[in-house]
């Protein structure tokens, strides 16, 4: 099958580039001359819209200029302060002249900046996806007008304009209409023009929230026929059925969060905007339900920010509880808790049936290991659970599981101990890890075949090599005139042979640590009695060798000293044409090592000659005994006798 690749093209279709994205996000300008227009429209909607007392119910615009100040910061300021100029300046509301309009503008700019600035600096977010990010805007949405409020009252009040006029009465009416203008359109720009502004249009579409649009139709509708109820069921000149619009506010908060409330304000303050004008409502009246839709807009709020927080973490734990069945489902784990009060499961996956046969009611019982988990594991989990009280303590385990036929699993068990008062609970994850399990003794299993068969090669090569050694042994002998010469030779190729009959042996063996020993001992006895015997038959050959274990540093070295011994017997203990008896016994004694005796019923060894002025063949011997680290006795009872101790290895 060929390979497809993703040519560039295709690639720019798939993940448009970042450049691209950047591009078509409105720039610094673009934006203050949207914010001027938008702001010129609104200040004279909010200025026609104000009532017969002069009250300005909401002034919208300030929440433009809130805006714009947390998204860029202070050097938006000039245009804010230069925001109002045009209408104030057209309009001239209460008579003022234009440096006292240029004062007020600049008044309320900077006390709204200082807020937005307070706002950053106090690290809260303008996504307002917290609890403290909506309690932060809520402050800031006061505290701009109050400290602009009390400034612009004391200017109008020197400049004569508010002489007739209470001080709380007034400031009230300033701060009021300024913070439900930006209670009112504020999160609607910054949950919804901001991330358009800040990310553009490509990036907008994600952050949109889920809205049912017939819901939030429904869901405004009652927002307006509940204010029309107010308004129609309230006794005249007052709104005191106004707490009736926390039903709809909160059926909108509940179901479609903040983002939805952000919407629902600008809907429910130019209902009531007309409402009010239409019934023609006292100030008192006036000022009552600015008060309380500040309070019903705080509200509103916070309860969104609280289920928009809910849902977040509802997504968060639907998509790990997602992410943890996909892994327990690739990986096999089964979740599972233990009281270790009580050494009961407290809670086991339904896979552990379908995984190893056993039903949940076994795990369930008290303790659940005495017939779940192997006899021979058993001690070793017991050891688990208290390892994991431990800091330092493993947290995992592998071991055998009973199976109802009768059978093994294996299993990893991992977890951690979870402490509380009173009591401590274990929880963790079992994994199914038997066929692992035979895959790693199947690949041992192959890689010892491989050296069984490395090893048989390496004894038959070196077999072959000591075969041909002895060959080139035997044609140089028979080449030679000289009896003490051929004699020479033909020991040297008795010593090779009886070291490529010990590879011989090993490669035939079925365990390479295990020789066949007495196999090795009568066939190399038989060879030299052909060879050194005058007359074969007339030797009496007794061979008694248990079954012994010896280390793999041990043959080579007794095969020298067995074929130097018997040799010499042959040799040296009947005279030509007589025969006798030869005995070689090998077997362990009462302190573990190997005891090796030769002995012959021959005319035994001259008085002159002991172990230590022997010939070339003694040294030998002596020097493989040192070599075994044994001892080796002469006994001159009824011929010779050679008793050889040694330990099964020379490595312990």
């Amino acid at each position: 099958m060929a390979e497809s690749t993703l040519q560039p093209s295709q690639a720019e279709e798939v993940f448009p580039a970042t450049e691209g994205l950047r591009s078509r996000r409105p720039g610094l300008t673009t934006v203050l001359v949207c914010y001027w227009v938008a702001f010129i429209l609104l200040h004279l909607v909010a200025s026609s819209l104000s009532t017969k007392d002069g009250v300005s119910l909401w002034y919208f615009p300030a929440a433009l200029s809130v805006a714009l100040l947390l998204v860029y910061g202070p050097k938006v300021l000039p245009a804010v302060i230069l925001a109002p100029l045009p209408v104030d300046l057209w309009l001239r509301p209460l008579g003022m002249g234009p440096w006292t309009i240029l004062a007020v503008s600049g008044l309320y700019a900077c006390a709204h900046a200082l807020a937005a600035l307070a706002f950053v600096k106090a690290r809260l977010s303008i996504r307002l996806h917290r609890t403290k990010d909506v309690g932060g805007f809520l402050l800031l949405a006061f505290l701009g007008p109050l400290l602009a409020a009390l400034p612009v009252y004391a200017l109008l009040r020197s400049l004569g304009i508010l002489q007739d006029l209470h001080l709380a009465r007034e400031v009230r009416l300033l701060l009021l209409g300024d913070v439900l203008g930006v209670l009112t359109l504020g999160p609607a720009l910054l949950l919804w023009i901001r991330p358009w502004l800040r990310l553009g249009t490509a990036r907008l579409r994600p952050l949109t929230p889920a809205l049912r649009p017939l819901e939030f139709l429904a869901q405004a509708a009652g927002l307006i026929l509940t204010m029309i109820l107010v308004v129609r069921l309230s006794e005249p000149g007052t709104l005191h059925m106004k707490y009736l619009l926390f039903l709809p506010m909160t059926w909108l908060v509940v179901r479609g969060g903040l983002r939805a409330a952000s919407l629902g304000f600008p809907l429910l303050g130019l209902t009531l905007t007309v409402l009010i004008l239409r019934n023609d409502l006292p100030v008192e009246a006036q000022l009552g339900i600015q008060s309380f839709l500040s309070v019903l807009f705080g509200m509103a709020m916070f309860l969104g920010s609280a289920m928009d927080a809910q849902r977040a973490s509802l997504s968060i734990r639907v998509r790990r509880s997602r992410h943890l069945n996909q892994l327990m489902e690739v990986t096999g784990a089964i979740p599972w808790e233990m009281d270790l009060n009580s050494g009961r499961c407290a809670y086991l996956g339904t896979a552990v049936e379908s995984h190893f046969g056993w039903p949940q009611e076994h795990w369930l019982k008290q303790p659940f290991w005495a017939d779940v988990i192997h006899p021979e594991d058993q001690l070793a989990f017991l050891r688990f659970l208290l390892e994991i009280s431990r800091p330092e303590g493993d947290r995992q385990l592998e071991f055998r599981l009973r199976t109802p036929d009768g059978g093994e699993h294996w299993v990893r068990v991992a977890g951690g101990l979870e402490s509380s008062p009173g009591q401590g609970r274990v929880m963790g994850f079992l994994f199914d890890i038997h066929a692992h399990k035979h895959a790693e003794e199947n690949a041992l299993r192959a890689s010892l075949r491989e050296k069984d068969l490395l090893l048989r090669e390496i004894h038959h090569r070196v077999k072959n090599n000591l075969q041909v050694v002895s060959s080139l042994l035997r044609l140089q002998a028979s080449t030679q005139e000289d009896p003490a010469v051929h004699l020479a030779l033909q020991e040297a190729q008795e010593r090779v042979q009886a070291i490529a009959l010990i590879h011989q042996k090993l490669k035939h063996a079925p365990d390479f640590s295990q020789l066949d020993l007495p196999g090795y001992v009568q066939t190399l006895a038989e060879r030299l009695v052909r060879s050194y015997a005058s007359v074969p038959a007339l030797i009496d050959l007794r061979v008694q060798v248990a079954s012994v274990e010896l280390g793999p540093d041990v043959p080579v070295p007794l095969g020298l000293i067995l074929n130097e011994l018997v040799a010499n017997a042959l040799q040296h203990a009947f005279p030509p044409g007589q025969g006798g008896s030869l005995d070689i016994e090998i077997e362990p004694d009462d302190r573990g090592w190997i005891t090796l005796r030769v002995a012959d019923s021959g005319q035994g060894l001259p008085e002159a000659v002991d172990l230590d002025s022997g010939g070339l063949g003694f040294q030998l011997v002596r020097a493989l005994t040192d070599q075994l680290g044994g001892t080796l006795e002469l006994e001159r009872r009824r011929g010779a006798a050679f008793l050889l101790s040694f330990p099964p290895s020379r490595h312990p």
